[in-house]
């Protein structure tokens, strides 16, 4: 078998295996988000390294509630004044205080829901936002592998991951290590996590959707910008909740 063919079944028996045996804590999740919007909250979410390609898949996105905002190490230099220099070791997630700092430039609080995405779940800037925002009484829904924090050591001053500090937690099934497929000359390619991540996100938006139309509540979502009209549109339905709201980088 290629390396191209073994990488697509394990990642797709992955995948399916997350749909069928993470689904409890998905409905879970996606019910706390809905409770959220449906009160007015909003859906933040945050990652470091690539697990930031999860939470930017819940955020400003087409098909994606419209109250959504995300949080970034990249906020200090964008929003905070710092040098871009100041973000260019990837070791930075590692230093306490990093979440406090990220924390500072947004506006979350109760009443408001978070998705923290981290495939190892061990660092000090995941660790410290999962209970800083707790301690403000927002509820946190954490998305990684379970299999690979259980492996490694915190690096959290606690000694505690992000999955210790969640109110849901949904597996990646992602192996410790992330890659899956065994080179001959030895060690392993080709990761996993970012892809089962992504797939949980959406399930949480379908799951979140499921259930405010149970409740017979409207949220809106977005249009892809790249269709006629969307921007309009989009920047309509931001209004309710604008001032809350960071853009995107491009």
């Amino acid at each position: 078998m290629s390396a191209a063919d073994a990488f697509a079944t394990t990642a797709l028996t992955q995948l399916g295996r997350v749909v069928d045996e993470q689904r409890e804590n998905i409905a879970a999740g996606g019910a706390m988000i809905a409770a959220a919007l449906a009160a007015g909250g909003i859906l933040h979410a945050y990652g470091t390294g690539h697990s930031r390609s999860v939470a930017l898949e819940l955020v400003a996105r087409a098909g994606g509630f419209i109250p959504t905002n995300l949080l970034s190490i990249k906020d200090l230099v964008l929003w905070g004044g710092q040098a871009p220099e100041s973000i260019r070791d990837p070791r930075l997630e590692r230093e306490p205080g990093v979440a406090e700092a990220v924390l500072a430039l947004h506006d979350v609080r109760a009443g408001d829901v978070m998705v923290i995405a981290s495939n190892s779940g061990m660092n000090p800037a995941i660790v410290e936002m999962a209970r800083l925002v707790r301690d403000r009484g927002v509820p946190v829904v954490a998305v990684g592998s379970l299999a690979h924090s259980r492996a490694v050591a915190s690096r959290d001053t606690t000694g505690t991951t992000l999955f210790d500090n969640a109110d849901v937690v949904v597996d990646t099934l992602t192996p410790h290590g992330d890659a899956v497929v065994a080179l001959e000359t030895g060690g392993y390619a080709c990761g996993t996590s970012t892809l089962g991540g992504v797939l949980i996100a959406q399930l949480l938006v379908a799951r979140a959707i499921e259930e405010l139309d149970r409740r017979q509540v409207h949220v809106p979502v977005y249009r892809s910008m790249n269709t006629s009209g969307a921007d309009t549109s989009n920047a309509e339905a931001e209004q309710s909740w604008a001032a809350r709201l960071r853009p995107v980088e491009a």
